[in-house]
């Protein structure tokens, strides 16, 4: 049986093919591996599809495309479908640094 990951990391997107590569990157390159990460395209026109395609394979990403539902329905339906413990958002548009959620799951432990 799989591991159940430890935190669920979601993104959603709509038309931000210019950055969604390098943000899902910037998750699937963190120092904390015990994770997974859903990608919900919310009917983009741009060459968001074809790129998040490149990620659908891995056995901790799942990706979603869908019509447009708009953030708070996409906000919904991933946390919904989310199998870890805690949760974490990234833009599409936004990087992480290596160790944030290394960090951050070390702090939340202390103070458990």
């Amino acid at each position: 049986m799989k591991e159940k990951p430890l935190v669920t990391v979601y993104i959603t997107n709509h038309n931000y093919g210019r950055f969604i590569d390098e943000s899902i990157k910037s998750v699937l390159n963190q120092s904390f591996k015990k994770l997974e990460l859903i990608i919900i395209d919310d009917d983009s026109k741009d060459n968001s599809k074809k790129i998040i395609n490149k990620y659908a394979n891995l056995s901790n990403v799942t990706t979603i495309f869908q019509k447009r539902k708009g953030l708070a329905i996409s906000n919904n339906i991933a946390l919904k479908i989310a199998k870890g413990k805690y949760i974490a958002f990234i833009d599409s548009d936004d990087l992480w640094k290596k160790n944030k959620l290394k960090t951050q799951i070390n702090i939340m432990k202390k103070f458990n």
